[in-house]
Protein backbone atom coordinates (compact mmCIF):
# COMPACT_ATOMS: atom_id res chain seq x y z
CA UNK A 1 0.00 0.00 0.00
CA UNK A 2 2.81 2.41 0.87
CA UNK A 3 4.60 1.64 -2.41
CA UNK A 4 1.39 2.24 -4.40
CA UNK A 5 0.82 5.58 -2.72
CA UNK A 6 4.39 6.59 -3.41
CA UNK A 7 3.96 5.73 -7.14
CA UNK A 8 0.79 7.76 -7.32
CA UNK A 9 2.57 10.76 -5.77
CA UNK A 10 5.48 10.34 -8.20
CA UNK A 11 3.19 10.21 -11.27
CA UNK A 12 1.26 13.25 -10.16
CA UNK A 13 4.47 15.18 -9.58
CA UNK A 14 5.81 14.09 -13.01
CA UNK A 15 2.87 15.60 -14.86
CA UNK A 16 3.00 18.92 -13.00
CA UNK A 17 3.59 21.87 -15.24
CA UNK A 18 7.30 22.69 -15.56
CA UNK A 19 6.90 26.02 -13.76
CA UNK A 20 5.45 24.37 -10.64
CA UNK A 21 8.10 21.66 -10.72
CA UNK A 22 10.74 24.30 -10.97
CA UNK A 23 9.54 25.86 -7.72
CA UNK A 24 8.82 22.64 -5.75
CA UNK A 25 11.87 20.58 -6.60
CA UNK A 26 14.52 22.70 -4.79
CA UNK A 27 12.21 23.01 -1.79
CA UNK A 28 11.73 19.25 -1.55
CA UNK A 29 15.48 18.70 -1.83
CA UNK A 30 16.13 21.13 1.04
CA UNK A 31 13.51 19.49 3.26
CA UNK A 32 14.97 16.03 2.60
CA UNK A 33 18.49 17.26 3.22
CA UNK A 34 17.51 18.97 6.47
CA UNK A 35 15.68 15.87 7.68
CA UNK A 36 18.70 13.71 6.85
CA UNK A 37 21.08 16.05 8.65
CA UNK A 38 18.92 16.14 11.80
CA UNK A 39 18.60 12.35 11.94
CA UNK A 40 22.28 11.85 11.11
CA UNK A 41 23.39 14.37 13.71
CA UNK A 42 21.26 12.80 16.43
CA UNK A 43 22.47 9.30 15.52
CA UNK A 44 26.13 10.22 15.20
CA UNK A 45 26.14 12.33 18.41
CA UNK A 46 24.72 9.41 20.40
CA UNK A 47 27.11 6.98 18.73
CA UNK A 48 30.05 9.05 19.91
CA UNK A 49 28.96 8.84 23.57
CA UNK A 50 30.37 6.47 26.18
CA UNK A 51 29.18 5.55 29.65
CA UNK A 52 31.95 5.97 32.23
CA UNK A 53 32.02 4.07 35.54
CA UNK A 54 34.89 3.70 38.07
CA UNK A 55 37.33 0.86 37.33
CA UNK A 56 37.73 0.09 41.03
CA UNK A 57 35.00 -1.27 43.32
CA UNK A 58 32.87 1.16 45.32
CA UNK A 59 33.40 0.27 49.01
CA UNK A 60 30.77 1.06 51.65
CA UNK A 61 30.02 0.15 55.26
CA UNK A 62 26.64 -1.36 56.13
CA UNK A 63 24.20 1.43 56.94
CA UNK A 64 25.93 4.05 54.77
CA UNK A 65 24.33 6.04 51.95
CA UNK A 66 26.53 5.69 48.85
CA UNK A 67 26.59 6.70 45.18
CA UNK A 68 27.21 4.26 42.33
CA UNK A 69 28.88 6.57 39.76
CA UNK A 70 27.91 6.55 36.07
CA UNK A 71 28.07 9.44 33.57
CA UNK A 72 28.19 10.22 29.86
CA UNK A 73 31.38 11.24 28.10
CA UNK A 74 31.65 13.67 26.48
CA UNK A 75 29.16 15.54 28.67
CA UNK A 76 25.70 15.40 27.15
CA UNK A 77 22.11 15.54 28.43
CA UNK A 78 20.61 12.24 29.56
CA UNK A 79 17.15 13.69 30.26
CA UNK A 80 15.57 11.98 27.22
CA UNK A 81 17.40 8.67 27.62
CA UNK A 82 16.05 5.44 29.09
CA UNK A 83 18.08 4.46 32.16
CA UNK A 84 17.97 1.12 33.98
CA UNK A 85 20.04 0.20 37.04
CA UNK A 86 19.97 -3.53 37.77
CA UNK A 87 22.03 -6.18 39.51
CA UNK A 88 23.94 -8.34 37.04
CA UNK A 89 21.86 -11.39 36.17
CA UNK A 90 18.60 -9.81 37.38
CA UNK A 91 17.58 -7.58 34.46
CA UNK A 92 13.84 -7.96 35.05
CA UNK A 93 14.06 -6.70 38.64
CA UNK A 94 15.78 -3.30 38.33
CA UNK A 95 16.77 -1.20 41.32
CA UNK A 96 15.62 1.88 39.45
CA UNK A 97 14.01 2.52 36.07
CA UNK A 98 13.92 5.92 34.36
CA UNK A 99 11.82 6.13 31.20
CA UNK A 100 9.97 8.94 29.41
CA UNK A 101 11.36 11.38 31.98
CA UNK A 102 9.75 9.42 34.85
CA UNK A 103 11.60 7.40 37.50
CA UNK A 104 10.40 4.38 39.47
CA UNK A 105 11.96 2.49 42.40
CA UNK A 106 12.35 -1.24 41.93
CA UNK A 107 10.62 -3.87 44.07
CA UNK A 108 12.51 -4.26 47.32
CA UNK A 109 14.24 -0.89 46.94
CA UNK A 110 11.35 1.50 47.64
CA UNK A 111 12.65 4.66 49.26
CA UNK A 112 16.28 3.50 49.05
CA UNK A 113 17.23 4.47 45.49
CA UNK A 114 17.09 7.58 43.32
CA UNK A 115 18.87 9.34 40.47
CA UNK A 116 20.37 12.77 40.91
CA UNK A 117 17.68 14.25 38.67
CA UNK A 118 19.20 17.72 38.58
CA UNK A 119 22.39 16.17 37.22
CA UNK A 120 20.76 14.37 34.27
CA UNK A 121 21.10 17.49 32.13
CA UNK A 122 24.88 17.14 32.56
CA UNK A 123 24.86 13.44 31.70
CA UNK A 124 25.23 12.25 35.31
CA UNK A 125 23.05 9.17 35.85
CA UNK A 126 24.70 7.99 39.08
CA UNK A 127 22.48 6.06 41.50
CA UNK A 128 22.06 7.03 45.16
CA UNK A 129 21.63 3.89 47.30
CA UNK A 130 20.60 4.51 50.92
CA UNK A 131 21.12 2.37 54.01
CA UNK A 132 23.44 -0.12 52.30
CA UNK A 133 23.11 -3.75 53.39
CA UNK A 134 25.61 -6.58 53.14
CA UNK A 135 23.17 -8.33 50.79
CA UNK A 136 23.49 -5.37 48.39
CA UNK A 137 27.06 -6.24 47.42
CA UNK A 138 27.64 -7.37 43.85
CA UNK A 139 27.96 -6.11 40.25
CA UNK A 140 25.47 -3.51 39.06
CA UNK A 141 24.77 -2.51 35.45
CA UNK A 142 24.20 1.13 34.51
CA UNK A 143 22.22 0.77 31.28
CA UNK A 144 21.40 3.82 29.13
CA UNK A 145 19.75 3.79 25.69
CA UNK A 146 18.46 6.17 23.02
CA UNK A 147 17.41 5.26 19.46
CA UNK A 148 19.69 2.36 18.44
CA UNK A 149 22.43 3.26 20.94
CA UNK A 150 22.76 1.28 24.18
CA UNK A 151 25.54 0.70 26.72
CA UNK A 152 25.59 -1.00 30.14
CA UNK A 153 28.95 -0.93 31.97
CA UNK A 154 29.22 -2.62 35.37
CA UNK A 155 29.94 -1.06 38.77
CA UNK A 156 31.17 -3.33 41.56
CA UNK A 157 29.85 -2.66 45.08
CA UNK A 158 31.70 -4.10 48.07
CA UNK A 159 30.08 -3.87 51.51
CA UNK A 160 31.73 -4.29 54.89
CA UNK A 161 30.09 -4.62 58.29
CA UNK A 162 31.75 -4.05 61.62
CA UNK A 163 30.91 -6.79 64.10
CA UNK A 164 30.58 -6.81 67.87
CA UNK A 165 33.30 -5.95 70.37
CA UNK A 166 35.07 -9.23 71.27
CA UNK A 167 34.09 -10.80 74.60
CA UNK A 168 36.32 -13.02 76.73
CA UNK A 169 35.01 -15.79 78.95
CA UNK A 170 36.39 -18.88 80.66
CA UNK A 171 35.98 -22.39 79.24
CA UNK A 172 38.05 -24.56 81.61
CA UNK A 173 40.26 -24.00 84.61
CA UNK A 174 43.07 -25.64 86.52
CA UNK A 175 44.93 -24.47 89.59
CA UNK A 176 47.83 -23.34 87.41
CA UNK A 177 46.30 -22.87 83.95
CA UNK A 178 43.09 -21.37 82.68
CA UNK A 179 41.49 -21.79 79.24
CA UNK A 180 39.91 -18.63 77.80
CA UNK A 181 37.53 -18.20 74.92
CA UNK A 182 36.96 -15.06 72.83
CA UNK A 183 34.07 -14.52 70.43
CA UNK A 184 32.66 -11.83 68.11
CA UNK A 185 29.69 -11.82 65.73
CA UNK A 186 28.16 -10.09 62.68
CA UNK A 187 31.22 -9.34 60.53
CA UNK A 188 31.64 -9.04 56.79
CA UNK A 189 33.91 -9.99 55.12
CA UNK A 190 35.65 -12.73 57.12
CA UNK A 191 37.41 -11.28 60.19
CA UNK A 192 40.69 -12.27 61.77
CA UNK A 193 41.21 -12.77 65.50
CA UNK A 194 44.28 -12.86 67.74
CA UNK A 195 45.33 -12.52 71.39
CA UNK A 196 47.81 -10.04 72.89
CA UNK A 197 49.71 -10.09 76.16
CA UNK A 198 50.17 -7.10 78.48
CA UNK A 199 53.07 -5.78 76.35
CA UNK A 200 50.96 -5.83 73.17
CA UNK A 201 52.72 -8.83 71.60
CA UNK A 202 50.68 -11.52 69.85
CA UNK A 203 50.20 -14.77 71.77
CA UNK A 204 50.89 -17.39 69.11
CA UNK A 205 49.71 -20.41 71.11
CA UNK A 206 46.02 -19.48 70.61
CA UNK A 207 43.77 -21.66 68.46
CA UNK A 208 41.40 -19.63 66.25
CA UNK A 209 38.51 -21.34 64.50
CA UNK A 210 37.65 -20.59 60.90
CA UNK A 211 34.96 -17.86 60.70
CA UNK A 212 31.46 -19.32 60.35
CA UNK A 213 28.29 -18.12 58.64
CA UNK A 214 24.83 -18.92 59.94
CA UNK A 215 22.83 -21.14 57.62
CA UNK A 216 21.41 -18.97 54.85
CA UNK A 217 23.20 -15.88 56.18
CA UNK A 218 26.15 -13.83 54.98
CA UNK A 219 27.56 -12.42 58.25
CA UNK A 220 30.46 -14.15 59.97
CA UNK A 221 31.12 -15.04 63.59
CA UNK A 222 34.55 -16.01 64.90
CA UNK A 223 35.97 -17.51 68.09
CA UNK A 224 39.39 -18.33 69.49
CA UNK A 225 40.66 -20.33 72.47
CA UNK A 226 43.81 -20.11 74.51
CA UNK A 227 45.38 -21.77 77.56
CA UNK A 228 47.40 -19.46 79.77
CA UNK A 229 49.12 -19.52 83.16
CA UNK A 230 47.43 -17.66 86.00
CA UNK A 231 50.40 -15.38 86.52
CA UNK A 232 50.23 -14.33 82.84
CA UNK A 233 46.53 -13.48 82.86
CA UNK A 234 46.77 -9.80 83.77
CA UNK A 235 46.64 -7.49 80.74
CA UNK A 236 45.59 -10.12 78.19
CA UNK A 237 43.28 -8.83 75.46
CA UNK A 238 41.50 -10.31 72.48
CA UNK A 239 41.56 -8.44 69.15
CA UNK A 240 39.36 -8.91 66.09
CA UNK A 241 39.93 -7.09 62.81
CA UNK A 242 38.37 -6.94 59.37
CA UNK A 243 40.10 -7.98 56.16
CA UNK A 244 42.93 -5.59 55.41
CA UNK A 245 42.86 -4.39 59.06
CA UNK A 246 40.48 -1.59 58.11
CA UNK A 247 38.58 -2.00 61.40
CA UNK A 248 40.16 -3.21 64.62
CA UNK A 249 38.18 -3.92 67.81
CA UNK A 250 39.79 -4.86 71.12
CA UNK A 251 38.14 -6.42 74.16
CA UNK A 252 37.66 -3.72 76.79
CA UNK A 253 38.05 -6.07 79.76
CA UNK A 254 37.82 -9.72 80.72
CA UNK A 255 34.17 -10.81 80.79
CA UNK A 256 33.88 -13.29 83.65
CA UNK A 257 31.08 -15.86 83.79
CA UNK A 258 29.51 -16.95 87.07
CA UNK A 259 31.61 -20.09 86.98
CA UNK A 260 34.73 -17.98 86.48
CA UNK A 261 33.95 -15.84 89.55
CA UNK A 262 33.21 -18.90 91.68
CA UNK A 263 36.46 -20.47 90.62
CA UNK A 264 38.41 -17.36 91.51
CA UNK A 265 36.78 -17.16 94.93
CA UNK A 266 37.27 -20.82 95.78
CA UNK A 267 40.52 -22.08 94.33
CA UNK A 268 43.00 -19.24 93.82
CA UNK A 269 45.42 -17.61 96.29
CA UNK A 270 44.45 -14.41 98.07
CA UNK A 271 46.45 -12.21 95.70
CA UNK A 272 44.47 -13.57 92.71
CA UNK A 273 41.21 -13.06 94.60
CA UNK A 274 42.21 -9.43 95.12
CA UNK A 275 43.05 -8.99 91.42
CA UNK A 276 39.80 -10.56 90.23
CA UNK A 277 37.36 -9.02 92.70
CA UNK A 278 38.68 -6.14 94.81
CA UNK A 279 40.36 -4.21 91.98
CA UNK A 280 37.29 -4.17 89.67
CA UNK A 281 35.12 -3.07 92.60
CA UNK A 282 37.62 -0.36 93.51
CA UNK A 283 37.75 0.87 89.90
CA UNK A 284 33.95 0.90 89.74
CA UNK A 285 33.81 3.02 92.91
CA UNK A 286 36.41 5.40 91.48
CA UNK A 287 34.37 5.65 88.28
CA UNK A 288 31.15 6.39 90.18
CA UNK A 289 32.80 8.89 92.49
CA UNK A 290 34.57 10.71 89.66
CA UNK A 291 31.38 10.96 87.61
CA UNK A 292 29.31 12.28 90.50
CA UNK A 293 31.96 14.82 91.48
CA UNK A 294 32.15 16.05 87.91
CA UNK A 295 28.41 16.56 87.73
CA UNK A 296 27.93 18.04 91.18
CA UNK A 297 30.33 20.90 90.51
CA UNK A 298 29.00 21.94 87.13
CA UNK A 299 26.76 24.85 86.21
CA UNK A 300 23.56 23.17 85.00
CA UNK A 301 21.97 24.68 81.94
CA UNK A 302 18.47 24.39 80.48
CA UNK A 303 18.98 23.64 76.81
CA UNK A 304 16.36 24.44 74.16
CA UNK A 305 16.65 23.63 70.48
CA UNK A 306 16.93 26.26 67.75
CA UNK A 307 14.36 25.31 65.01
CA UNK A 308 16.07 27.69 62.55
CA UNK A 309 19.11 25.39 62.52
CA UNK A 310 17.14 22.12 62.11
CA UNK A 311 17.60 20.10 58.93
CA UNK A 312 14.34 20.01 56.84
CA UNK A 313 13.97 16.30 57.71
CA UNK A 314 13.92 17.01 61.46
CA UNK A 315 10.87 18.05 63.46
CA UNK A 316 11.42 20.11 66.63
CA UNK A 317 8.59 20.01 69.17
CA UNK A 318 7.65 20.00 72.87
CA UNK A 319 8.57 23.66 73.45
CA UNK A 320 11.82 23.10 71.54
CA UNK A 321 12.89 20.31 73.89
CA UNK A 322 12.67 17.32 71.55
CA UNK A 323 13.51 16.39 67.95
CA UNK A 324 12.85 13.45 65.65
CA UNK A 325 13.52 12.36 62.07
CA UNK A 326 10.54 12.67 59.71
CA UNK A 327 9.31 13.61 56.25
CA UNK A 328 10.99 16.34 54.22
CA UNK A 329 9.50 19.76 54.97
CA UNK A 330 9.64 22.85 52.82
CA UNK A 331 11.69 25.34 54.81
CA UNK A 332 13.00 28.72 53.80
CA UNK A 333 16.75 28.73 53.32
CA UNK A 334 18.79 30.61 55.90
CA UNK A 335 22.43 30.73 56.91
CA UNK A 336 21.77 28.94 60.19
CA UNK A 337 20.07 25.80 58.79
CA UNK A 338 21.85 22.49 58.19
CA UNK A 339 20.76 21.62 54.65
CA UNK A 340 22.39 18.18 54.36
CA UNK A 341 23.30 16.84 57.80
CA UNK A 342 20.38 15.61 59.93
CA UNK A 343 21.13 17.69 63.01
CA UNK A 344 20.00 20.69 65.05
CA UNK A 345 21.82 23.03 67.46
CA UNK A 346 20.88 24.35 70.87
CA UNK A 347 19.60 27.89 71.07
CA UNK A 348 22.33 29.17 73.39
CA UNK A 349 26.10 28.90 72.90
CA UNK A 350 28.86 28.99 75.53
CA UNK A 351 32.25 30.70 75.34
CA UNK A 352 33.35 30.48 78.98
CA UNK A 353 33.00 28.34 82.12
CA UNK A 354 31.64 24.82 82.58
CA UNK A 355 28.20 23.71 81.41
CA UNK A 356 26.32 20.42 81.81
CA UNK A 357 23.10 19.02 80.33
CA UNK A 358 21.40 15.65 79.93
CA UNK A 359 19.62 13.95 77.03
CA UNK A 360 16.95 11.24 77.35
CA UNK A 361 17.82 8.53 74.82
CA UNK A 362 15.67 5.70 76.17
CA UNK A 363 15.86 2.60 74.00
CA UNK A 364 16.52 4.47 70.74
CA UNK A 365 18.67 2.38 68.41
CA UNK A 366 20.25 5.28 66.49
CA UNK A 367 21.35 8.71 67.67
CA UNK A 368 24.20 11.22 67.60
CA UNK A 369 24.81 13.76 70.39
CA UNK A 370 27.64 16.19 71.00
CA UNK A 371 28.89 19.75 70.71
CA UNK A 372 29.55 22.03 67.70
CA UNK A 373 31.83 25.07 67.58
CA UNK A 374 29.67 27.80 65.96
CA UNK A 375 29.82 26.30 62.42
CA UNK A 376 29.99 28.86 59.63
CA UNK A 377 29.19 26.59 56.67
CA UNK A 378 26.05 24.52 57.25
CA UNK A 379 24.79 23.98 53.71
CA UNK A 380 27.59 22.10 51.97
CA UNK A 381 28.92 18.60 52.54
CA UNK A 382 30.41 19.00 56.03
CA UNK A 383 32.67 16.46 57.67
CA UNK A 384 31.46 16.50 61.28
CA UNK A 385 34.84 15.70 62.84
CA UNK A 386 36.74 17.25 65.80
CA UNK A 387 39.19 18.95 63.43
CA UNK A 388 36.21 20.80 61.91
CA UNK A 389 34.72 21.80 65.26
CA UNK A 390 32.34 18.88 65.94
CA UNK A 391 32.75 16.56 68.94
CA UNK A 392 30.16 13.81 69.28
CA UNK A 393 29.43 10.16 69.96
CA UNK A 394 26.79 8.05 68.24
CA UNK A 395 24.92 4.77 68.44
CA UNK A 396 24.41 3.19 65.03
CA UNK A 397 23.62 -0.39 63.99
CA UNK A 398 24.24 -1.60 67.54
CA UNK A 399 27.70 0.01 67.76
CA UNK A 400 28.56 2.82 70.19
CA UNK A 401 31.45 4.90 68.85
CA UNK A 402 33.09 8.30 68.60
CA UNK A 403 32.57 10.40 65.47
CA UNK A 404 36.06 11.19 64.18
CA UNK A 405 38.49 10.30 61.39
CA UNK A 406 39.48 7.04 63.10
CA UNK A 407 36.36 6.20 65.08
CA UNK A 408 36.89 4.56 68.45
CA UNK A 409 34.42 1.79 69.23
CA UNK A 410 33.21 2.09 72.82
CA UNK A 411 32.07 -0.86 74.99
CA UNK A 412 28.38 -1.42 74.26
CA UNK A 413 27.87 -1.91 78.00
CA UNK A 414 28.31 1.87 78.33
CA UNK A 415 25.32 2.59 76.05
CA UNK A 416 23.34 5.22 77.97
CA UNK A 417 19.61 5.50 78.58
CA UNK A 418 20.30 9.05 79.72
CA UNK A 419 23.43 10.80 78.44
CA UNK A 420 25.23 13.57 80.34
CA UNK A 421 27.32 16.11 78.39
CA UNK A 422 29.87 18.34 80.12
CA UNK A 423 31.62 21.27 78.41
CA UNK A 424 34.70 22.72 80.10
CA UNK A 425 35.46 25.66 77.82
CA UNK A 426 38.60 26.94 79.56
CA UNK A 427 39.90 23.44 80.29
CA UNK A 428 39.42 22.44 76.64
CA UNK A 429 37.43 19.30 77.38
CA UNK A 430 34.10 17.75 76.35
CA UNK A 431 33.01 14.77 78.46
CA UNK A 432 30.18 12.25 78.02
CA UNK A 433 28.65 10.31 80.94
CA UNK A 434 26.27 7.40 81.39
CA UNK A 435 23.96 9.04 83.93
CA UNK A 436 22.14 5.88 85.03
CA UNK A 437 25.34 3.92 85.65
CA UNK A 438 27.17 7.03 86.92
CA UNK A 439 30.14 6.27 84.71
CA UNK A 440 32.39 8.05 82.22
CA UNK A 441 31.95 7.10 78.53
CA UNK A 442 34.43 9.23 76.59
CA UNK A 443 36.28 12.56 76.62
CA UNK A 444 37.46 14.85 73.81
CA UNK A 445 40.22 17.42 74.27
CA UNK A 446 40.37 20.54 72.12
CA UNK A 447 41.11 24.23 71.86
CA UNK A 448 37.98 26.35 71.56
CA UNK A 449 37.96 29.75 69.84
CA UNK A 450 34.23 30.26 69.21
CA UNK A 451 30.98 29.61 71.01
CA UNK A 452 30.10 25.96 71.64
CA UNK A 453 26.53 24.81 70.96
CA UNK A 454 24.77 21.57 72.00
CA UNK A 455 24.42 19.31 68.93
CA UNK A 456 21.68 16.72 68.41
CA UNK A 457 21.15 14.36 65.49
CA UNK A 458 18.56 11.58 65.28
CA UNK A 459 20.04 9.37 62.58
CA UNK A 460 18.32 8.30 59.37
CA UNK A 461 14.90 6.64 59.83
CA UNK A 462 14.95 7.06 63.62
CA UNK A 463 11.27 7.87 64.26
CA UNK A 464 11.52 8.06 68.08
CA UNK A 465 11.98 11.44 69.71
CA UNK A 466 15.31 12.48 71.16
CA UNK A 467 14.55 14.61 74.21
CA UNK A 468 16.51 17.02 76.34
CA UNK A 469 16.07 16.07 79.98
CA UNK A 470 13.74 18.57 81.65
CA UNK A 471 14.99 18.08 85.18
CA UNK A 472 18.60 17.41 86.08
CA UNK A 473 18.81 15.50 89.34
CA UNK A 474 21.49 13.58 91.18
CA UNK A 475 21.09 10.30 92.99
CA UNK A 476 22.80 10.17 96.32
Amino acid sequence: MKVFSYLQLTLRYTFLVPAVRCVMEPLIHKVCLLTFLVVFDATSSVADLSLIVPPDPVVASAGDDIILPCHLSPQSSAVDMDIRWFKEGDFTNPLYLYKSRTGEDGEGYKGRVSLLTQELERGNMSLLLKNVKVSDMGRYKCQASRLDWIQEPAVVLQVTQQGSVPRISMRKHHRVFIQLSCSSENWYPEPHMLWKDRSGKEITSAETERPKQKEGGVLYSISSHMRIRMDQLDGVTCVVMSKGKGTILESALLQMTGEFKEFYLSSLPDRVYIAAFVIPVFLALVCITASVLFVMHQKRVHVTLDPDTANPRLTVSDKNKSVKFGDLRKESRNEKRFEEKQCVLGMEGYDAGKHYWEVDLGEKTQWSVGVAQDPENRGSNIQMMPENGYWSIRLENGVLKTVQQSSKVLPIELKPVKLGVLVDYVGGEIVFFNVEKKCHIHSFAGTFTKKLYPLFGPLLDCKLELKISQDITLSS
